[in-house]
């Protein structure tokens, strides 16, 4: 929404060598100026919009009352007490203009032109565009005059500005001021610096970084790959020079320079320095900047680096007072050199800069109907402006739905629509430049890396590349140092991927070496690897870090099963697969046993073959779609259940899902145990068989108490495996045999189990851990109407959260346990949605719970009989409706109180 307004900014004068001098100090008054400059602003009727660095930027619907609040501002910054030795100065600038307006920010030219105006401005001083001049005119501040000082170029701005002053009390007097020769900022034989022809939108930090660098240091290196915008963010900085640098700022486009030997004379000749006899053509060319204190923005070193690195040394020896600013898709390399990285827009600025660049090619482009479709067409482009100014050019015969469908084959998309050199008019030429500096190992590298979904750890790249272990980190360090791979650091090391838009391009070339085939075969082979040490790691201390790494390669996993489906290897896949077992039901990742669904012997079975058909038969119990009473069996030969505990505690836990408690005991007591660690696992998964018999209801007091006092122990012995991922599956199983009879073991059971889940990843056991903490709070009677509404909505959000996992059983066991919230409230609801569930025990059994027996110790006192018989016809997706409505009338009676 586009407004008119007033626009007041301020900065602090000289503050980063404040901060150097006393960061203490400055901190400090930096408090007391934000406060103080608020105040002012909010008591004249204005709105702070945001504060810059060490400034401030605030918006009036009345320029006097602009005015009028920036003379109070400078009046109170002189008379205000600072810790800092030399106090505090501020300077001003007013401009009234257009500004659009987003989530409590402002954009627009306007913006950009008050910024200019703000850094001409002496200390102590107020400036005022002629815009604003104008409207003042008529009606100023009290005590308060304007007067026109002069004229003035603003960075970035075509035609030359009037320029006026506040003159009043409190306020330093601004005399002449312009860009002519006689003021000593700009030089009349300064270089000619480009145009800028459109706004800049975001890079607010790198900015900062790039000025603070600038100020401290004598050459600055701005590193990104190509199209992210390091073009187009030095030239902000040139423009932004230009009133504080009084030897000028030059600026070198390289880009035309097609070899080493031609940097200097294009160099030569774009800062118009002669030859000189008895000097060489690089002596001639630092002369130009003996004893002026420039800037020199040398733009596009990449593919001359050595010979750049050359003339930066020299001229750095030759001019000591002036600054060097470089772009490059890589550091120079050189002592001294501060590196900017210059890295994908942000989600925000990205969406801006989509709709800024449509609205120029298509005006009556609907924004808001589009801003889902947009987001996503910015995010799938990585966020480089490049990519998404091409494809915002596009909306001229395109919609953005039509422009997101064809981004699959964005290189032949996104061409044409940008000027000036050709390796910038088009996302592919952008890229193809890069790599075509790249040396052949590191093009097979970067090739390679195409195969990954996600990126990996260096272990994947060796693999994969055919490289030892070294020699791919000394590849892969020289991609990331021309930003053509990305480093994250993670809890497992470094993982190392390409954006989006390069791993396309990689892909294409790729196929065309002809190398695709065998590299995703070396890739699946590593995938092979990784699961089987993942799978040998499990009940052992390496058995957390193991499912990590499992939840970080899923889509590495996806990739590389599809490959073994597509050529015609499917045992190789269920080789893969079957290694994952139960981390694949606890991440909860159910789709990578739906990548070889149906599970079926290739020939006769295999080990692999039946430990993927008993997990995939467990995930349909696990998520109430199996069929019949022999399902949950998956059709796995019995002499696989003498041999294989995998798929033994498999079979057991969807045996007691169903509450087929003497069939689960029955498998466990006729294995016959090799040593202490599947000695543990037989107790272990006993454990999860007491739950149901435990809290069925139908036990004696003297069963629940055995159960339990043999389940102690197992947590124990958890603990002693130090495999994290079990301990989390031991502690949970004991908090649900415990929650109902002992609740303050249950809470330290769970609490422990809460930390250990998210830490691990294990989200299945996350979800659950936190329902039973929702049953153990539930059941106080003393908590307050607050108290049962936040309860009320984690239980909502819990019950949720799993439909929309498709974990049914778990969003069922939450809707159960829902109930003892919801009896204090409305009883006869609680005992009939019980009793749905209850009958449905078969398929979602309510963690081992007899509903009706929770019913009953819920102290529900209606007719349990004529309940039944009332909700008989009640389906299971009817009660779960039941419950959730009944959770919003417990949110919405808080609000009501």
């Amino acid at each position: 929404m586009a407004s008119l307004v007033s626009l007041l900014m301020t900065d602090i004068v000289g503050s980063t060598l404040r901060w150097a001098a006393d960061d203490a100090a400055m901190a400090a008054d930096l408090v007391v100026h934000d406060e103080l400059l608020r105040s002012v602003v909010v008591a004249f009727g204005g709105t702070v919009v945001k504060h810059t660095g060490d400034g401030m930027l605030a918006v009036f619907d009345d320029p006097a009352a602009a005015l009028g609040a920036t003379v109070a501002i400078q009046r109170a910054v002189g008379e205000s007490v600072w810790r800092h030795a030399d106090g505090v100065q501020v300077r001003a600038a007013i401009h009234t203009g257009t500004v659009h307006q987003r989530n409590n920010d402002v954009f627009g030219t306007a913006v950009n032109r008050v910024a200019r105006l703000l850094g001409a401005c002496p200390p102590g001083a107020v400036l005022v565009s002629a815009v604003a001049a104008g409207v003042l005119a008529e009606r100023g501040a009290e005590g308060v005059t304007v007067v026109r000082v002069g004229s003035i170029s603003l960075a970035g701005f075509a035609q030359p500005d009037d320029v006026w002053a506040a003159v009043g009390a409190g306020l330093t007097e601004v005399g002449a001021i312009g860009s002519s020769a006689e003021t000593g900022r700009t030089p009349s034989d300064a270089g000619v610096l480009p145009v800028i022809d459109e706004e800049l939108v975001g890079r607010a930090s790198e900015l900062a970084a790039i000025w603070d660098v600038l100020g401290r240091h004598r050459l600055v290196t701005l590193v990104g790959v190509g199209g992210i915008g390091k073009t187009r963010l030095a030239l902000e900085v040139a423009h932004g020079a230009q009133p504080v640098f009084t030897g000028g700022v030059w600026w070198i486009d390289l880009s035309v320079a097609p070899s080493a030997e031609a940097v200097v004379p294009v160099a030569m000749t774009a800062v118009g320095a002669r030859e000189i006899p008895g000097r060489t053509v690089l002596e001639a060319f630092c002369d130009r900047f003996t004893d002026r204190e420039a800037v020199l923005v040398i733009d596009n070193c990449e593919h001359v680096l050595a010979a750049v690195q050359q003339m930066v040394s020299a001229l750095r020896s030759a001019a000591p007072d002036s600054r060097i600013v470089c772009t490059s898709r890589e550091a120079l390399g050189i002592r001294g050199e501060q590196l900017v990285p210059v890295g994908s827009l942000p989600e925000a600025d990205a969406l801006t800069l989509f709709a800024e660049r449509a609205l120029v090619v298509r005006p009556d482009l609907d924004l808001d109907t589009h801003r889902t479709t947009i987001g996503r067409i910015c995010t799938r482009l990585d966020g480089i402006p490049l990519a998404i100014e091409l494809a915002a050019a596009r909306c001229r015969s395109m919609t953005p739905i039509e422009i997101d469908a064809a981004l699959d084959d964005r290189f032949r998309l996104l061409r044409g629509g940008r000027s000036g050199a050709e390796r910038h008019r088009t996302l592919r030429a952008a890229v193809e430049w890069s790599y075509s500096l790249l040396d052949p190992d590191e093009q097979d590298v970067f090739n390679a890396m195409a195969v990954f979904a996600g990126g990996t750890l260096i272990d994947g790249v060796a693999a994969v590349t055919g490289f030892d272990r070294f020699d791919a980190v000394d590849v892969i360090d020289r991609l990331i140092a021309r930003s053509l791979v990305v480093p994250t650091e993670t809890p497992l090391g470094t993982r190392y991927h390409q954006l989006e838009t390069l791993r396309q391009y990689a892909e294409d070339r790729l196929v065309e070496s002809g190398a695709v085939e065998s590299t995703r075969d070396r890739h699946l082979e590593w995938m092979r690897d990784l699961t089987n040490w993942i799978g040998a790691a499990r009940h052992s201390p390496q058995g957390g870090a193991a499912f990590r790494r499992f939840c970080s390669e899923v889509d590495n996993l996806r990739i590389a099963v599809a490959h073994a489906l597509a050529s015609d290897r499917r045992q190789v896949a269920y080789e893969v697969v079957a290694p994952l077992g139960s981390a694949a039901v606890m991440r909860p990742a159910w789709e990578v046993f739906e990548w070889i669904r149906p599970v079926e012997p290739v020939g006769d079975w295999t080990l692999a073959t039946a430990q993927c058909a008993a997990v995939a038969a467990n995930i349909d119990v696990e998520r109430g779609t199996y069929i019949g009473p022999d399902y949950p069996l998956g059709g796995v030969p019995e002499h696989f259940l003498s041999t294989s505990i995998d798929i033994v505690t498999r079979q057991v836990i969807s045996l007691a899902i169903k509450r087929q408690d003497a069939a689960a005991n029955d498998l466990l007591n006729r294995f016959v145990p090799t040593d202490d660690l599947e000695r543990f696992r037989l107790d272990q998964f006993r454990l999860f068989i007491g739950i149901g018999v435990a809290n069925g209801g139908g036990a004696d007091a003297d069963t629940v108490e055995a159960i339990q006092t043999a389940a102690r122990p197992v947590v124990e012995q958890a603990h002693q495996h130090g495999d994290e991922f079990e301990l989390v599956r031991t502690l949970v199983w004991a908090a649900q045999l415990f929650e109902f009879s002992h609740p303050a073991e249950a809470t330290a059971y769970v609490q422990r189990a809460c930390v250990l889940a998210d830490d691990v990843g294990a989200t299945y056991f996350a979800d659950v851990a936190r329902q039973i903490q929702l049953t153990l709070a539930s059941a106080d009677p003393t908590i307050g109407v607050a108290r049962r509404a936040d309860l009320a909505r984690s239980f909502k959000h819990a019950i949720i959260t799993a439909i929309e996992r498709k974990h049914w059983r778990n969003g069922v066991n939450a809707a159960v346990r829902s109930c003892r919230l919801i009896v204090h409230h409305e009883p006869e609801l609680a005992a009939s949605c019980l009793l749905v569930f209850d009958r449905a025990n078969q398929h979602f059994p309510g963690v081992g719970l007899r509903v009706s027996s929770l019913a009953r110790s819920l102290g529900l006192t209606a007719d349990l009989g004529e309940v039944a018989r009332q909700t008989a016809l009640l389906s299971v997706d009817d009660a779960l409706g039941l419950v959730l409505a009944a959770l919003d009338r417990i949110i919405a009676s808080e609000e009501a109180g």
